[in-house]
């Protein structure tokens, strides 16, 4: 888990707000456009049933194409001459189909035959029930509805097809763009503004949230820190071991390229690697001689153990691949599943060099530090056996000047680093923000 900044969650507010602002106007525009349709195809209807009240009779006793031609001519002539031109439009173009989809007539105004030839190809399909079908097209500026509508006779037999084709007029096309402009931007507007004045209260609640998140997220880091500085306390080791593999580990795995994610498992797992030790007994843990092989066979369950605490808790549960995988070996000889090359998780490979490299050559109670070199030539000796290769060529590249760079800290400074780390990864505070109960300050 990462803690997200103020920045990114204003940022995110606004996108939201101005996404919605625009999925509303967007809305408005198509409730304004069905307004316009519904308004037409109401004109459709009141044409189709004008028309089949004069043709009614012919119709259904099965007039030929040229009557129908006939009927159809002197209907829309008629009502243009007794200036049938509504204050949305006027119609342009009406066909007739016969019950069978057969074309049995066509009436286009004068001086729009322009407009029938580029609609020839975006007829309506021929409806299956008696609902009516529309589409709408755009051409030169101007808005065109083109309509069908099937025929009925009164005793609700299929008599044919009336198709009309309207267009709206410059007027009324200019009312819908402004009208549209007008409630998209009102609408957007409203939501813009809204989402200002909600902002400062989303922002003053969102910073107590926040707050309350990075206190609880340093109060997880602070167990880790605890926990692991405990653990090794017990194994007769310093907290700073934990400290100075887990830097060792980080700056592996960015040489690496692996995520952000991985490295907040691997975090977690380098605090909580030993952390199953709690449960061996002293008379095993702190023997100071060589452990016989049924005693090796108990300290080996520390990584069981381990897996088990682990368990109760959702937050820790990803650090499982490096306490569970720590002591796997490359050519699987390790334990406690004998996991061999890539079927060992990536972060205990990482983890397993940093944490023998920095057993090798830090100080311990019963130990000199090993000097650097002595040290990689036995990293190398376990290339291939219980090392991955590839993560080890990639420590080796970044080794003597990170070894020098921790010698030069010491037990005090290595604290220091680490949480500048753990801040890069866990926080979106400044590096220095995260602290352990040891830090000082």
């Amino acid at each position: 888990m990462r803690l997200p900044t103020y920045r990114s969650i204003l940022l995110r507010v606004a996108l939201a707000a101005l996404s919605l602002a625009v999925a509303v106007g967007i809305v408005a525009f198509l409730v304004e456009m069905e307004i316009a349709d519904g308004r037409v195809s109401d004109l459709a209807k009141r044409e189709s049933a004008a028309f089949l009240t004069d043709a009614r009779g012919a119709l259904s006793t099965g007039a030929d194409n040229t009557r129908a031609s006939d009927l159809l001519n002197r209907f829309m002539s008629r009502r243009s001459a007794a200036g049938r031109v509504e204050a949305d439009g006027l119609f342009i173009v009406a066909e007739l189909y016969d019950k069978n989809q057969i074309k049995m007539a066509e009436y286009v105004v004068p001086g729009a035959e322009w407009a029938e030839m580029r609609l020839k190809n975006s007829r309506h399909q021929f409806p299956l029930t008696g609902v009516l079908h529309y589409e709408r097209f755009t051409f030169d500026g101007l808005i065109f509805i083109q309509t069908m509508e099937p025929l009925f006779d009164q005793n609700g037999q299929l008599l044919g097809y009336f198709e009309s084709v309207f267009q709206l007029s410059p007027e009324r096309s200019g009312e819908i763009v402004k009208d549209t402009v007008t409630v998209v931007a009102v609408s957007s507007l409203s939501v813009l503004g809204t989402a200002l004045v909600l902002l400062p209260i989303f922002v003053a609640f969102n910073r107590g949230v926040m707050d309350l998140s990075r206190q609880l997220l340093n109060a997880n880091i602070d167990i880790l820190t605890v926990l692991g500085s405990a653990i090794a306390k017990r194994d007769s080791d310093t907290h700073a071991h934990n400290y100075r593999v887990t830097i060792l580990a980080i700056h592996l795995a960015e040489a690496m390229g692996l995520d952000a994610a991985t490295i907040r498992q691997l975090v977690k797992g380098a605090f909580l690697h030993d952390v199953g030790k709690i449960a061996i007994s002293d008379s095993i843990l702190l023997k100071p001689g060589k452990l016989d092989a049924e005693e090796f066979a108990v300290m080996k369950t520390h990584v069981v153990h381990g897996l088990d605490i682990l368990r109760s808790s959702i937050w820790l549960e990803d650090a499982a691949d490096v306490v569970g995988g720590h002591h796997e070996k490359f050519d699987g000889s390790g334990y406690p599943v004998g996991l061999a090359g890539d079927a060992i998780p990536i972060t205990a490979r990482v983890f397993a060099i940093a944490d023998v490299f920095d057993a090798l050559t830090s100080r311990r109670p019963y130990k000199e530090p090993m000097p650097f070199a002595a040290a990689m030539d036995i990293l190398h000796a376990g290339s291939g056996t219980h090392f991955d290769p590839r993560v080890l060529a990639c420590f080796a590249a970044i080794a003597p000047d990170l070894h020098a760079h921790l010698t030069a800290l010491g037990d005090q400074g290595v604290e220091t680093e680490l949480r500048h780390l753990v801040g890069r990864y866990f926080t979106s505070s400044t590096p220095g923000a995260v602290k352990s109960r040891h830090s000082t300050k």
